[in-house]
């Protein structure tokens, strides 16, 4: 599995900041809106962003769960190589030499009761 170490963590942290406002002009959110999103207050967004502040682990993996369960995000991340294999690797507890998942595939029965537990939880109720 691949491991990385507290450096390589520290410059993910720091690449990602260089992106974080193009990350939200694709999702047309504000700094406030897009750090309720992620668990993130506005003023720590801010410094992260203005880079007087250098986000944490925790924080990353915060806003990369927006970035990638966001369609045009996650384009955005994949064509520009952010973070570098070894971040998917990690996560996805993959192998060194194994190429990441971009695309995780769902069987379609499970895809289907997703579909039926939102309508009935949230489309049922708008009627």
């Amino acid at each position: 599995m691949v491991e990385l170490t507290e450096d390589q963590k520290h410059e993910m942290c720091v690449e990602l900041a260089e992106h974080l406002p193009k990350i939200r002009e694709l999702l047309k959110l504000s700094q406030k809106a897009f750090g309720e999103r992620c668990g993130i207050s506005t003023p720590r967004m801010s410094v992260i962003e203005n880079k007087h502040f250098v986000m944490t682990w925790s924080q990353l993996t915060s806003i990369m769960f927006v970035v990638l369960s966001n369609l045009k995000t996650k384009e955005y991340f994949i064509v520009n190589n952010l973070l570098g294999p070894a971040f998917l690797q990690f996560i996805q507890q993959k192998e060194e030499n194994s190429v990441p998942d971009i695309n995780v595939a769902v069987e379609d029965v499970y895809v289907d009761r997703y579909k039926k537990q939102f309508f009935d939880k949230y489309i049922k109720d708008w009627d």
